[in-house]
Order: structure tokens, then sequence, then C-alpha cells
């Protein structure tokens, strides 16, 4: 195929995909954005919501760790479009609210009380009782709701919110593990068999709230086994150790208590299957006495929309890519021998990660406050690309000879400069709103602005160095097993993080970077490439390499994530 053909070809399926983005995200019920404060241990914060109006019935929609409330739009059109209504919001630190979030999902008292803010702010709202009010949470979510309704209905409470007997919560996955999974309690840091309350979690801490617990055999953070016990610990009577399950019953308190086990839904994209909003369809249907719709189609939409998105990209940048002429002008070092060069690339990644070590405690001590992204992995490359540049400025890298140019540019025709501004812009706002709209957690800036432009400095030194290497390895032909084994060496430490997940079992985790590394490979580096030909300077590709992986990439859903 020709770069021509190539590029108008993923042109138009770009375009495609981003229109059914836009009708995907066409609000239902006249949304309108909000704002409400909310107080713990004295540090006041403003948090971020979304509300659609409504009668009869109002829902509140929790979010999971790390996943900010655009992520639930398709679950906020299921109770919009049957007239209930509904609002999610992002605790703080978490997408446009501001503050902080951390580690503290062992206990999660903070976020129970944005939850108790975020309910009064929605009775207010909507003017409906709060015994018409239904919580709806996913993975911390849940958890928080949980400690919520404890914090409701027990003298115990160790947060000061106001006794509330709310109509129902509906709970997928809530990440409370009584059996051991390792990357929960990496997070909650300790086991919530021996931790209060969860230890003595019992019927009485529900009240008269009704409880729909739902989970996923495929859920590789809360396993069946832990909803099944949630389920027992609330009043649950024989009860399965695992396994698919549905049943509903009434605890001593008079309460409904519904569990429902479906099979093969991974953790991370319970918020997008059919199967869940199916069972939420059939939970408000019980709690409010009429069945309803659920979005099935639309949801199936979003993963059409990605993969289209994932094609168009690569096509289109690959054949814009092709037709861009070589920066001949510009010096950079001979290749002259291909192993010696790749074998000492390899072996640089124990200093690199020496420096990384280094780097990530300068990061951590700074005064400006913790980054937010994943900073194992900025560092990764931060500091591997400042040990590469030291060796090349001494000119005695194995297999190449010369050393590293300086940093050069040329002088941009008022030609360029519209079509790199124009492409830039076109593409950041393409796949911006395709991810937002579609399967992936990404969490906006909010006030971590600074930390995003922190990371793309520190970052283009190693994509700076990468772009002289590829036109060092272009130059001199290099075979396409060579520059195989030069990507493998690049990609290592995502790589890395996909092992990680792998040995902590988080397939979610795993596909996750798996989706960092397609979007890194046909959108980031392609387009740090583009821009790099049009305007003569690696250090511009670099830079908008850099930046453009930690806004899209880094803050997404990261395990190792520092607040």
């Amino acid at each position: 195929m020709k770069d021509r053909t190539k590029f108008f070809a993923g042109t138009g399926l770009l375009l495609a995909a981003l229109v059914l983005a836009v009708i995907l995200n066409i609000p239902t019920g006249g949304t309108q954005v909000v704002s409400f404060p909310s107080e713990y241990n004295g540090t006041p914060v403003t948090l971020q919501g979304t509300y659609s109006p409504g009668s009869d019935y109002a829902v509140l929609i929790c979010p999971g760790y790390s996943c900010d409330r655009q992520k639930w739009r398709p679950f906020m059109n299921l109770f919009a479009v049957n007239g209930y209504a509904v609002m999610s919001f992002d605790y703080s630190g978490q997408g446009a609210s501001s503050g902080t979030i951390g580690f503290d999902n062992a206990k999660t008292d903070a976020i129970p009380v944005q939850i108790a803010d975020a309910v009064e702010e929605l009775h207010r709202l909507s003017g409906i009782d709060y015994d018409h009010i239904i919580l709806v949470g996913h993975s911390m979510g849940g958890r928080s709701i949980l400690r919520l309704l404890y914090d409701y209905n027990s003298p115990d409470a160790q947060t000061t919110v106001e006794p509330r007997q709310v109509r129902a919560a509906i709970l997928l996955s809530p990440e409370v593990n009584y059996e051991f999974n390792a990357q929960a309690s990496l997070f909650a840091g300790t086991s919530d068999a021996s931790e209060e309350p969860w230890k003595s979690y019992d019927p009485s801490c529900i009240g008269s709230t009704d409880v729909y617990l739902y989970g996923s055999t495929g859920d590789d953070i809360v396993s069946d086994e832990d909803v099944l016990a949630i389920f027992a610990r609330i009043g649950g009577e024989d009860v399965p150790e695992s396994g698919c399950y549905s049943d509903t019953q009434y605890n001593e308190s008079g309460s409904i208590i519904s569990v429902g086990v479906v099979s093969g839904v991974l953790h991370s994209y319970e918020m997008y299957s059919p199967k869940f909003a199916a069972l939420v369809n059939d939970a408000l249907a019980d709690i409010t006495g009429k069945g309803g719709k659920y979005p099935a189609k639309e949801l199936s939409l979003i993963y059409v929309m990605w993969f289209l998105g994932l094609a168009g990209l690569g096509l289109s940048l690959s054949g814009a890519n092709g037709s861009q002429t070589w920066m001949t002008e510009q010096e950079f070092p001979v290749l002259e021998d291909p192993g010696a060069f790749l074998k000492r690339k390899v072996l640089m990644w124990i200093p690199g990660v020496i420096a990384a070590v280094l780097l990530c405690c300068v990061c951590v001590c700074m005064p400006f406050g913790s980054p937010v992204m994943n900073i194992p992995y900025l560092c990764f490359i931060a500091g591997y690309g400042v040990v590469m540049l030291w060796a090349y400025r001494k000119g005695t890298f194995p297999g190449v000879k010369g050393k590293l140019p300086k940093p050069g540019h040329r002088t941009l025709s008022k030609k360029d400069l519209f079509v790199s501004l124009g492409a830039l812009t076109f593409y950041c706002f393409a796949v911006w709103y395709i991810l937002r709209a579609s399967m992936y957690r990404l969490i906006p800036f909010n006030a971590r602005l600074f930390w995003v432009c922190f990371a793309a400095v520190f970052m283009a030194i190693g994509y700076y160095v990468s772009g002289v290497e590829n036109d060092m390895l272009k130059a001199a032909g290099a075979s396409r097993k060579v520059k195989l084994l030069y990507n493998l060496n690049q990609y290592v430490p995502l790589l890395l993080l996909v092992l990680f997940y792998m040995v902590l079992k988080s397939y979610s985790g795993m596909i996750g970077q798996v989706q960092n590394m397609l979007l890194m490979y046909i959108f980031c580096i392609p387009m740090g490439d583009f821009l790099k030909m049009k305007t003569g300077s690696r250090l511009t590709g670099a830079v908008v390499t850099g930046f453009l992986f930690q806004t899209l990439m880094i803050t997404s859903a990261a395990l190792i994530s520092m607040f």
C-alpha cells in the first residue's frame, strides 16, 4: 500500500472512530457539571461531578481507584434513559477534583466521607429523599460504599458522617479481599480478614439498605470467593465458597441481599461489560419495581471504536511518515558493528536502573508534592537516557563511531509550521477524545500539569538518544533483525511492567500495559517522528513523544503511582 493511500485510509478510519466517540458521548437527559466541597481531617477539597436530573429515584455512581467519572458515562445513560436522577463524581486527586488520593485502601476513611458529601449534594440537586437514593460502586467505589454503610449504621464509626438510610447499594466487585490477592494486598497494605471494620462486618452494618453484589469468576482483583464471602457476612445463608452463583435472600435485619457471579469478565473491564450492565439493570428493576433499558449495543460499540481508532492511527501516521524526507543534513554517529552495539545497549540498563532509582528519590523528595504519574517508568526512561547520553558524549560506545550530536533545527516555513501544529492538534484531540469515550482509564491533568511537564522533559532525554540511534540504524541499512532487537530493548520498562502484572496475576494490568505499548508504537513515537522531520529537530520530536506518553498513558491506571 502506497504512503498516500495509507494516509487517507488511516485518516478515514480515525475520523470514523472519532464520529463514533462523539455519538457515544452525547449526554442523556441534559447533564451538567457540578462541584461541591468536602472535608476530611481538616483538609478541604472541591469535588467535581456530572449530574443529570430525573424523578422518583436518584443514583450516585462511585468509580474505582484511578478511574474518573467519564468511564461511567454508559452507566449514567442507563439510569438517565429510565428517568432517574443520576450523578457521578471524582474523588479527591482523581479526574478533575482537587486534592490527593493515596494507598489508604485498608481503611478508605476519606473516600466514604466524600461519598457521603456527594449523597448530600445529590439530595440537594434532585430533591429526592434519602430512602430513594441508590449507590452504585465498582472496585474501590464499592468498598467505600460498604465502609460508608458501616459508618452510617455503626456506633463504632471512625468518620463523622451523619447517619442515613439510603435505599439500596449496587456493588460491582467491591475491593474487599478476604482471600489473599497480591495486587489488592499491595494497595491495601493489609489483609481484610484481620482489619477493622472488615473482619467484624455483619448484617447490622448495612442497616435497612438493600445490597446487590455482583462479581465474576474471571475477575483478577476481587475473586468470586471474596464476593461470596461478603454476601455471607451480610447475612447470606448456605453460600458456596466459589463459582458462578445467583441468589436473593433477606438478612436478619429484613434487608434484601442479592448476589450474582458471572464468568469471564476481567476486573478493569466490568464497566464496559454488557453482562454487568444487564445485572445492574435487573437490580434497578427489582429496586424500583419497573424494568429498564441498558446500553448493550453502546457498550459493544466502545470496543469497535477503540480498535477502529488504533487501526486509523497506525495507518495514517505510517503514511505521513513514509513520505517524509530523512534528515541527512544533521550529524549522527556511524554504526560499524551492530552486534557490539546491541550487547552494550542491553548492559547499559544496569547503570540505567541505578540512575533511575536515584532520580526516583529526587522526584519523591522534591518540595512540590508527590508526582501522580508512574514514577518507576518515568525514571527508567530518564535514567537510561542520561546514562546513554553520557556514554555517547564520550565518543567510545562499542560498535559506534562518533559522538552524539548537539540538538539542531532548521528554520520553519509558514507552511511547515502550520502543518506541524495542525497535525499535532488534530491527532492529539482525536486520540484524547477516543480514549475518553472508550475502554481506557484516563485520568485528566487535575492540578498535576507540573508533573506531566516535568516528566516529559526528563523522558525527552531518552527519546532524543533514541531518535539519533534510529537515524543511525537507518543510515547503516540495518537489517530487520537488528531493528527488532533494538526496539525490544527500548521496550524493556513496559515489558518489565507486563511481567510484574503477570506475577501479580493482574491480567487487567497486563492488558493495560499492552495498550500502552500499542499506543506508544502507533501514536507517540510516530507523532514525534513526524514533527522531527517537519521541524528538522530531534529535540522537538523527543519532547513531543515524552509529553504525549505522559499525558495519554502514564496517567492511566498505574499500579505503582505515587500521590
